[in-house]
């Protein structure tokens, strides 16, 4: 789950495909309904914002700005 997050901290926005394809050409070998998964947790947390079709988007930066 915290490579998924990392993954959104430096991306604009995108989804579980694009998030599976990335962590497999880096080693983790993860499908898109696992992501979806974790994707769905973040959310549930407050770290991730669903954006429907456009993707997720890492909340980040709104915490850093808190701080």
């Amino acid at each position: 789950m915290i490579e998924v997050w990392r993954f959104l901290a430096r991306q604009q926005s995108c989804g579980s495909r694009v998030i599976a394809k990335m962590l497999r050409e880096v080693g983790y070998n993860l499908n898109e309904r696992i992501i979806r998964y974790h994707l769905r947790i973040l959310d549930e947390r407050g770290l991730t914002k669903n954006l429907g079709y456009a993707g997720r988007v890492n909340l980040i930066h709104q915490y850093l700005e808190c701080l």
